[in-house]
């Protein structure tokens, strides 16, 4: 029983170093798509929302960014990050209420303080050296 759980672990890991292979193409693909956007952006600098444009192609690689990095290195801190830059993006790009910044802001806060108490813990049955967590037979 031992030998199956740990290697459907390892095959667990595997998957997600393709599925993270997949986000790495897409953030080139979309690398290239900010240059362009670069491109337009300098063309069309005086246009009303020209930089948003732009911003919201930068902070969409950013947040693949960190979520590939999230994939590959699970812990509290990483998880905490793309959802700050979620937010973020969220508050910077869109249009929203005074209600919906508050509660961005608050949330932002209450991520910073999950991030103080909890600090860079592995997530779920991993040691810091990413050895699964099974009891040995004996």
């Amino acid at each position: 029983m031992k030998k199956l759980v740990d290697g459907l672990y390892r095959f667990s890991h595997v998957l997600e170093v393709i599925m993270g292979l997949f986000v790495l193409v897409a953030i080139i693909i979309n690398g290239i798509t900010v240059m362009q956007e670069f491109g337009t952006f300098w063309s069309d600098r005086m246009t009303e929302g020209a930089f948003m444009g732009f911003l919201e192609q930068v902070l969409n690689l950013v947040i693949g960014v960190e979520f590939l990095k999230m994939l590959l290195r699970p812990n509290t801190d990483t998880i905490l990050e793309v959802l700050v830059f979620v937010i973020a993006r969220h508050m910077v790009v869109k249009t929203t209420t005074s209600l919906e910044d508050l509660l961005s802001v608050v949330s932002v806060g209450v991520l910073l303080m999950i991030r103080k108490h909890f600090g860079n813990q592995p997530i779920t049955g991993e040691t810091e050296d990413k050895e699964p967590i099974v009891e040995k037979e004996q």
